[in-house]
């Protein structure tokens, strides 16, 4: 039958009513919620705080309704090192993730532009259906950009450039911003059509870009160039520093080299086979430095690069679908924390079947900075997020192994840990993947 028959929905009703249990577990629901009444207690009783491998953290970053998530994690994974060459308490760093962004959207919209002025066909059909556009100046990204704009630009303390009230929540600039430069790619897509010269197109380009940093200034704030940098060490010793750039701050202070970073992932899907190195279409911030590039592995690869990189003080950046299983008033993520199967009936899709389906995707940014191990194996993981200390435990969850084997996807880590076959797919040649794909 093509149609649902109202015979049909009669019979769902008999055998729904038939059984008294669903009836109990209808008003549980209603009344209680969902996740509250599949929560599974075991689950939360098992959520130790505790880890055997632990980076010690202070500064808890907020980014608020911001969707920066990959670029406090970056912040979150170097604060240490810098905190530690300029011999000041940690919870006196502030880094302005306001200046990052800043760039990070001037160069967006300049990688919008030359994908425009580089691509042969510019019909509308195309770029829909390679989603060109779709998100070509949003406020989300990769660990590539994070790197692109800090080996560019630098970084400076907060005071210098510090949040402002549409930086603390971008949805209305990100909506104006991209209206803005979609207007532009209009404007460029004509003159390809009139065959205008690719000089001329770029000179109005420059005339864009000037528009586009003129209005970040005005929304963000006007990013410095110099600035005096003072601060107590943690012998109480004043410190200045004068006329010092973004660049000089970055150069002198932050001793990790973030080149020598790779991303590894595990992403099981039908159209990226494992032992592989894949790239993504079109998307950058900085041209040419700043592709989406990671290795296809297992996931036990992850863990065990991961579990090296904390085993030497540094935290991992990694990415990962976290929606699915998270309870983030108590600060855990774990893949059986809610019970559905018992309660609803409902079977859970594999990782595989999730990322065939899009059921999944790359949806949050954060850091490891410990671990707890038994038996030589990971048993649970400590994360780092950044929505502040007044959430989860005390900005913190806690990650039951079975949520990485499920929901991580992604780990950046030091090409020192890798062995000699990731190494080898690191030189292999990209197979390149679509803008839309989950990842």
């Amino acid at each position: 039958m093509k149609h649902i028959s109202l015979e049909q929905i009669n019979n769902f009703k008999n055998m729904y009513d038939k059984n008294p249990t669903n009836k109990i577990i209808e008003n549980a629901i209603t009344h209680n919620g969902i996740q509250s009444v599949c929560l599974n207690e075991d689950v939360v009783k098992k959520a130790k705080n505790v880890f055997n491998i632990e980076i010690p953290t202070y500064r808890i970053y907020d980014q608020t309704g911001s969707a920066r998530c990959w670029c406090y994690a970056g912040i979150n994974m170097i604060k240490n090192d810098i905190s530690n060459n300029l011999n000041i308490n940690p919870k006196e760093l502030d880094l302005s993730i306001n200046y990052i962004i800043f760039f990070d959207k001037l160069e967006k919209s300049n990688n919008t532009y030359e994908n425009i002025i580089s691509l042969d066909n510019v019909n509308y059909d195309f770029l829909n259906k390679e989603n060109i556009l779709t998100n070509c100046v949003d406020e989300g990204g990769w660990f590539e950009w994070f790197v692109a704009i800090v080996n560019k630009y630098g970084i400076v303390p907060s005071i210098e450039m510090p949040e402002t009230i549409n930086s603390k929540d971008s949805t209305i600039l990100t909506m104006i911003f991209t209206e803005k430069v979609k207007k532009d790619v209009i404007k460029l897509i004509e003159m390809k059509q009139k065959n205008i010269s690719v000089d001329n197109i770029r000179k109005e380009k420059t005339k864009m870009l000037q528009e586009n940093y003129v209005i970040l200034c005005k929304v963000l704030g006007e990013p410095p160039t110099q600035f005096n940098f003072e601060y107590k060490d943690k012998e109480n010793n004043y410190i200045r520093i004068d006329n010092l750039t973004p660049i000089e701050f970055k150069n002198r202070f932050l001793n990790i080299n973030l080149d020598d970073f790779v991303a590894v992932c595990h992403v099981p899907m039908y159209n990226k086979p494992l032992n592989n190195r894949y790239r993504k279409k079109y998307l950058q911030n900085v041209i040419d430095k700043s592709y989406v590039n990671f290795i296809n592995v297992p996931i036990e690869d992850l863990k065990e690069l991961a579990i090296k990189q904390l085993r030497d003080g540094t935290p991992v950046w990694f990415a990962s679908e976290v929606k699915k299983m998270r309870d983030k008033e108590r600060g855990i993520l774990d893949s059986n924390l809610y019970d559905y199967k018992s309660v609803l009936g409902i079977e859970p899709l594999t990782k595989e079947e999730s990322l065939n389906l899009s059921d999944i995707v790359l949806q949050h940014a954060m850091v490891f900075t410990g671990v707890n191990i038994k038996d030589n194996k990971p048993e649970r993981w400590k994360v780092e997020d950044s929505y502040g200390d007044k959430v989860h435990k005390n900005g913190f969850y806690i990650m039951n192994d079975n949520f990485f084997s499920d929901f991580v996807m992604e780990v950046i880590v030091h090409k020192k840990y890798l062995n000699k076959n990731q190494l080898e797919l690191l030189e292999k040649d990209p197979i390149w993947f679509d803008v839309n794909d989950p990842l």
